[in-house]
């Protein structure tokens, strides 16, 4: 997987996560307006919840467009040449002893924790905060870093980095 496609299938997945968000948000507003919702006693909460779940769905619409649209104006301008991994540094990881696959990861500080599959291969977005993302920033090609992942800790090299 090589940066540019890697990239553009986080901007389509971003713009796909955005979109569903968006039909969630309107279904939830026409439940919360539709006649039903309107309470039939003073216990009767279906229709204040639908008002607060239509809220919650517009507020989610937000971010997520947030995180698709900034992601698509700032990645491709942002990388380094100094062969180390930093913000917006894809990294492919190989594991040193084990038949586990291939990783992928996308060092970003918008959407981390995105994950998606392109040709059979998983790309992983992570966030510089997390133990992953402090783990790789700095790195150089031909390192090596321990992982634990579903609470098995293995040793990847890293292959490569764009």
């Amino acid at each position: 997987m090589n940066r540019q496609i890697a990239i553009d299938s986080i901007v389509s997945a971003l713009q796909t996560r955005f979109e569903t968000a968006r039909a969630a948000a309107q279904q939830a507003r026409e439940a919360a307006i539709n006649e039903e919702s309107v309470a039939e006693n003073k216990y009767d909460t279906f229709g204040l919840e639908s008002s607060y779940l239509a809220h919650g769905q517009s507020q989610r619409v937000i971010e997520c467009e947030n995180d698709w649209l900034q992601f698509s104006r700032h990645v491709p301008i942002q990388f380094s040449e100094t062969g180390k991994v930093c913000l917006w540094s894809l990294i492919r990881l190989v594991p040193v002893s084990s038949a586990l696959p291939l990783r992928y990861f996308f060092i970003s500080n918008i959407a981390g924790g995105l994950s998606l599959a392109h040709l059979g291969e998983t790309l992983v977005l992570v966030s510089p905060e997390t133990p992953v993302g402090k783990m790789l920033l700095g790195q150089e090609e031909g390192e090596c870093i321990s992982l634990t992942l579903a609470g098995q800790t293995t040793e990847f090299e890293i292959d490569s980095i764009q």
